[in-house]
């Protein structure tokens, strides 16, 4: 595929201003926006707050001020970075930051998310408070794709597996990676049995003759599903048999709740998976 045909022409990354510039997901950005001639966000997420916000009114201007300055220079310092990356990598960036402990930690970065074609994003782990949170509403409040990652890979995936059950949320996810899809080698179609019915296997071959019309000519494998409580397991199996490097999901919940709870299949993947994961909702 050309890739002046590519619709990746912008890409949001979120990273955090306690974390160096160095971050798995930043490089791979990084990395993607060369390769896809991409224009490249960097979104840094205030640190967290070192104590509650005081009672006593005049104590509150002071650790107001406080904070401020506390997130303003861990964020220029963030940025500092970011630049310093950029500069030995030839990439340009455009650069935001929270400047105030008042402002929504999330609102300013989904609105950035909406206007851009894909974020892409560090895995949850518990040294990062606002990652699960951002993976969430990247998700499902954008109306746009996440690239969830864990560790630096090459921005062209070679091996790219579609988690497929025939659902509207994962045709919406092929439809979103579908550049990425045309340039990779090798694209499987992965269907695990007695998941959800049978509708991903019965819709498996209808979904290759669709990715055909891209010239992409997928493989269909059908993912045995063993006993036991971890949905993800199988798809991860399958990601470690074939030594796959990107997989396309949908993402699902259990509740339409605005506090979402992640269906079984999203939680299982996201808490736990070796190579990247392009979702959508």
């Amino acid at each position: 595929m050309a890739l002046e045909s590519c619709r990746l022409r912008s890409l949001l990354v979120g990273i955090d201003a306690d974390s160096s510039a160095s971050a798995p997901a930043l490089t791979r950005a990084m990395d993607m926006a060369l390769a896809y001639r991409s224009t490249l966000t960097v979104y840094v997420f205030a640190p967290d707050l070192l104590q509650p916000f005081p009672l006593t009114l005049g104590s509150s201007s002071i650790w107001i001020e406080q904070e401020e300055d506390r997130i303003e220079q861990a964020s220029e310092e963030a940025a500092r970075s970011v630049r310093q990356l950029a500069a030995e990598k030839d990439v340009a960036v455009a650069l935001e930051h929270a400047h105030s402990p008042f402002e929504g930690r999330y609102q300013r970065f989904i609105a950035l998310a909406r206007v851009h074609d894909l974020t892409i994003l560090p895995a949850a782990e518990p040294s990062r408070s606002w990652a699960r949170p951002a993976i969430e509403h990247a998700i499902f409040d954008t109306g746009r794709p996440v690239l969830v990652t864990q560790k630096e890979r090459r921005p062209i995936a070679a091996k790219v597996a579609i988690a497929w059950d025939g659902s509207a949320r994962a045709a919406r996810a092929v439809r979103d990676s579908i550049d990425l899809l045309m340039m990779a080698d090798q694209v499987s179609i992965a269907t695990v049995l007695d998941t959800k019915g049978s509708e991903g296997l019965q819709s498996a071959d209808e979904l290759g003759n669709y990715l055909r019309l891209y010239g992409i000519e997928p493989k269909i494998a059908v993912v045995a599903n063993p006993p036991g409580d971890d949905e993800g397991e199988p798809i991860r199996s399958f990601l470690a048999s074939e030594q796959m490097e990107l997989l396309v999901m949908g993402a699902f919940v259990h509740s339409r709740l605005r506090q979402t709870v992640w269906g079984g299949m999203t939680r299982s993947i996201l808490e736990n998976c070796p190579i990247p994961v392009m979702m959508s909702y």
